[in-house]
């Protein structure tokens, strides 16, 4: 996976500080593409895509094991995320001492445990 581009200084966990953690043209490619005026309709866009596509999977066996794997293993060495998460802004890549890890926006974790039930 490529993650170069997408590789943030870990520090607060919400989305809009992840997304301010962003390489800038990344954030504005985004606004473009989704017709956005600023980060903090990013932030809301990205919640709401979110929201509805794991509605419409969230009864899928699959799904639920993929998003407990991805919480589990948050913040260790395992890389369990898509590259396809990482581009969606829904998990974001930061380097620690060992390598590079994942963590999900506090926001879109929520969504995830409240959805499928998982604690």
């Amino acid at each position: 996976m490529k993650y170069d581009e997408y590789i943030i200084k870990k520090g607060k966990t919400d989305l809009l500080s992840s997304l301010k953690a962003l390489n800038k043209n990344i954030i504005k490619e985004n606004l473009e593409d989704y017709d956005l005026d600023n980060i903090e309709e990013l932030k809301e866009y990205i919640i709401d895509s979110f929201e509805f596509c794991l509605s419409t999977s969230k009864t899928d066996l699959f799904t639920r094991l993929y998003f407990q794997k991805l919480l589990n293993n948050e913040n260790s060495m395992i890389m369990s995320a898509y590259q396809d998460d990482i581009e969606a802004l829904w998990v974001f890549v930061y380097e620690n001492n060992e390598g590079i890890s994942y963590y999900i926006p506090t926001e879109i974790k929520k969504i995830i445990k409240k959805e499928l039930n998982i604690k």
